[in-house]
């Protein structure tokens, strides 16, 4: 009688169980129908599709070096693998992004020699479009020579380490650093936890040497230990493919609590003081260390997405305004300070563009705003062009 009990009970257990995750998983079709998402492919998919095909290839996922701040390693890595096909991103059809990696880790053909060096994050690595799109790219069609240092992911303090880490290893005569105010108050105020990238911040000459020999074999050891059998987590694809994880329902639930803060807690980075010393600073430091070299340095800020470009509520407006007026006033202030020359593409989209036609200069990919379209990267270099650099 008694095991009849628990296995009439277990039976009734598994039937709810069976009843509610189905319907939790409609809700999660639902939800990724609703955002363009449905059975969509995943990088890892398409990694392991390429490399059936090439198994003699080596072919890896983009590497973000923010996501290794907070770990314990011999050297703080500032760029992915070297030499290598690279799976960067895919776009708004799910098509795969790919590009061949630069002695350094970067995405480029190196050059003997550039006009300028472009220094930033995934806007300037080139997500997500072809790299004939990209930023290297289409200052190409103004004539001018350029490498990129930028990686997906990278705020102010990364990027001044990764200018003084490789800035030798490329030939140029000036440099061009793209700030994205959206992002890099958030990282910054992660990145200044990192011990070593203070010292690049705080000591003029510092470097790691992440070019010599041992370090470049201590990268790679790093880099096979993070990705580790993410390429070949087959089970794991399988079911954020067919979204049985309920991943999109759990993300939506997470940012319904989420957005029931207030706008202060959910962006208190931005109230922080010490976050704009510091981002002075390293702007400071990119001045200083070019002045010496008699090279100038430009800055093009680049454009917040849409969502906040045109707010629907009373605290989106407060957030623009912080972000456009509020905060860009004050590093505009400083770069005027120090007769640096910048460009503000927030100000052209917003005259030239609106809610209705927003979609030609920004990508919709996985029902949210994602970088430039082909373009938006176009119209980028040619306002760099007409209001930064011809002048």
């Amino acid at each position: 009688m008694f095991f009849y009990k628990i296995k009439y009970f277990l039976k009734l257990f598994l039937i709810n169980f069976t009843i509610l995750y189905l319907l939790l998983y409609l809700i999660e079709l639902g939800i990724n129908f609703n955002n363009n998402k449905l059975f969509k492919k995943t990088r890892l998919y398409y990694l392991n599709i390429l490399q059936e095909k090439n198994p003699n290839d080596k072919i890896y996922l983009n590497f973000g070096v923010y996501k290794l701040l907070d770990k314990s390693n011999k050297i703080l890595l500032l760029s992915g693998y070297e030499d290598s096909k690279i799976l960067l991103c895919l776009d708004e059809k799910n098509n795969p992004v790919y590009y061949f990696s630069d002695p350094n880790g970067f995405n480029n053909k190196i050059n003997s020699r550039n006009d300028y060096l472009l220094v930033g994050d995934s806007y300037v690595q080139g997500m997500c479009v072809q790299n004939e799109n990209n930023l290297n790219a289409q200052f190409k069609k103004f004539s001018y020579q350029t490498n990129s240092l930028g990686v997906g992911g990278n705020g102010p303090l990364l990027e001044l380490a990764t200018f003084k880490e490789y800035r030798d290893q490329y030939n140029y005569d000036h440099v061009i650093l793209f700030i994205t105010p959206s992002n890099d108050y958030l990282d910054l105020s992660k990145e200044i936890k990192n011990d070593i990238l203070l010292n690049y911040l705080n000591e003029e000459n510092f470097i790691q040497n992440l070019n010599n020999e041992k370090n470049k074999k201590i990268k790679v050891s790093i880099l096979d230990s993070f990705f580790g059998d993410k390429a070949q987590r087959f089970l794991n694809d399988s079911l954020s493919v067919y979204h049985l994880n309920l991943k999109s329902l759990l993300n939506s639930i997470e940012d319904l609590f989420k957005n029931k803060k207030n706008l202060k807690k959910n962006f208190d980075y931005l109230f922080n003081k010490e976050i704009d010393i510091i981002f002075i600073k390293v702007l400071d430091q990119f001045i200083n260390s070019l002045e010496k070299e008699k090279k100038k340095l430009y800055v093009v800020f680049n454009s917040v997405n849409p969502d906040i470009l045109f707010p629907k509520s009373k605290d989106g407006q407060y957030l623009k305004n912080l972000l456009l007026n509020e905060k860009l006033n004050k590093l505009k202030n400083y770069l005027n300070n120090r007769k640096i020359s910048y460009f503000d593409f927030n100000k052209y989209i917003l005259n030239k563009y609106n809610e209705k036609n927003i979609s030609t200069m920004f990508k919709r990919i996985d029902g949210h705003w994602d970088h430039y379209t082909e373009k938006g990267f176009y119209e980028i270099s040619e306002q760099i062009h007409l209001n930064l650099l011809k002048n």
